[in-house]
């Protein structure tokens, strides 16, 4: 079936490149239909039929196939750079319900099988198929809707089957999501019983219980990877200490990239300036020719770039891709997409050495933390860490004097009993808008720029602090040493 997948949509994939128009690539489809078994001059391939509906009313659907007179299924067509809209999806649902058909497709852009569902209010969307030769999903559409095997039950076992599995998997998805937004609880609570399990004999559950809250733990997706250090932990008492190690959780890292000398950026805008760059480079690359040169195993379960289209259909919320209107990309052959800004130290480094074959010239803040001001390797960007009442990162620039607190840095959640109310209105508010509690501290959940040290400090520390002198280097140098005289 993948062979027969691949001669199917060879064409469609053409078409795309070519940006046909809408009528062309309807009869284009309709001869493809062909290679499944579907013959035209029998009836069974009807373009545009205009059908009576009622006593006054027609329909006309683009495709309809029918097998001895009967309506089988349903085609909406759309030009390939189509994006599908709800108002198509509501016309092809319409089709379906007024032809009494149970499954109807769409293919425009990618390929998409409804399915009406008797306990739904609208269609449901079953499987979406990109044009792309070797897609097992395609093969199995070929498999589903070829003539020699076509059969209206087993469509609809299949559909049904499908939505167990999206059911299941959005289940799934809901306890994990619970998992990570509340690592700290639920690791806690699952970790107890254990340990009062092995330990329970040498100490009490409260001593336990108040050796946990001393760490911290975190959960994050699996295709966002950490930077990992292996730590010994000060447990109750030295006969623990003896007996186990446990790892610390994967920390953040916070190392910003350059490329051909811009300015450093977070992960999540170097991957995306990356993409847009390159885009602007070969303006005549289609999204599937872009996809090629950044492959979806670059990032992992994500990919690096990803179609609006298939990122509203696969539901994802939160902040997986970079959508915002703004951040929106096109590519050559009028494909909306966006890039992925699920990036760690595991996997962003998969990314820079593309980058780098790709001709780029990139460079970090990691090549730089070691410094003395005469060798930033042509950079004005010094890595610093603040450890007073906090535990912050940033990034002090040496030309402008000012100061990025990363995300990610740990900051006191509370003000400095000295701090005077003016301060410590603005402070909350920071707190507030940059900052999230967990586990009763702060985390920064995006860098914050300051224009001086100082003003960085205040703000990790609590209160009126010089952050010439609180903020150190990586050779744990005072900042002193580079403000400008």
């Amino acid at each position: 079936m993948n062979e027969k997948w691949n001669e199917f949509v060879y064409e469609l994939i053409d078409a795309l490149k070519r940006d046909v128009e809408e009528e062309e690539y309807h009869l284009l489809i309709e001869n493809q239909l062909k290679l499944l078994g579907w013959v035209k001059y029998k009836g069974e391939i009807c373009h545009k039929p205009n059908i009576p509906i009622g006593n006054s009313k027609h329909i006309q659907p683009d495709i309809l196939i029918k097998n001895e007179d009967t309506e089988q299924f349903v085609i909406e067509v759309k030009r390939p750079v189509h994006q599908l809209t709800d108002r198509e999806r509501v016309q092809l649902e319409s089709y379906m319900r007024q032809l009494k058909l149970r499954v109807g497709v769409y293919i425009g852009e990618h390929i998409e099988v409804f399915y009406d569902h008797p306990d739904s209010k609208h269609a449901v969307s079953v499987l979406t198929i990109p044009l792309e030769m070797d897609n097992k999903q395609g093969a199995r559409f070929v498999e589903l809707f070829s003539k020699e095997v076509f059969n209206k039950d087993s469509i609809v076992d299949f559909c049904e089957k499908r939505i167990e599995e999206m059911q299941r998997q959005d289940s799934l998805n809901k306890v994990r999501e619970n998992l990570i937004s509340d690592a700290q609880r639920n690791i806690t609570e699952g970790l107890l019983p254990y340990l009062m399990d092995k330990y329970g004999n040498t100490f009490s559950e409260g001593d336990i219980a108040s050796m946990l809250s001393s760490l911290v733990f975190s959960a994050k997706p699996k295709e966002v990877e950490y930077n990992t250090q292996n730590v010994t932990i000060n447990t109750i008492t030295k006969n623990v200490q003896k007996e186990t190690h446990i790892e610390q959780k994967q920390q953040h890292d916070s190392t910003h990239f350059s490329i051909n000398g811009g300015a450093f950026l977070n992960k999540r805008r170097f991957v995306y300036q990356l993409v847009k760059t390159y885009a602007e480079q070969h303006p005549s690359a289609s999204f599937s020719e872009l996809e090629k040169v950044f492959k979806p195993e670059l990032q992992g379960g994500y990919g690096v770039i990803r179609t609006i289209n298939y990122i509203r259909e696969n539901n994802f919320k939160g902040s997986r891709y970079l959508t915002k209107d703004n951040d929106i990309l096109r590519s050559s052959d009028g494909i909306e997409f966006a890039v992925c800004s699920q990036w760690g130290i595991g996997n962003i480094m998969r990314v820079v050495e593309l980058a780098k074959r790709l001709g780029f010239d990139i460079k970090s803040t990691s090549d730089i933390p070691h410094v003395e001001a005469s060798n930033t390797v042509g950079t004005n960007i010094i890595s610093c860490k603040l450890t007073r009442n906090a535990n912050a990162r940033g990034l002090f620039n040496l030309t402008t004097q000012a100061l990025t607190v990363l995300k990610g840095s740990v900051v006191n959640p509370n003000n400095l009993p000295a701090s005077k109310p003016a301060f410590v209105n603005t402070r909350n508010a920071q707190l507030e808008k940059y900052t999230n509690e967990r586990n009763g501290t702060r985390v920064v959940l995006q860098d914050v720029d300051f224009t001086t040290p100082s003003g960085a400090a205040a703000f990790c520390i609590g209160g009126s602090s010089n952050g010439w002198l609180e903020w150190l280097d990586d050779n744990n140098i005072q900042l002193k040493k580079y403000r400008n005289k």
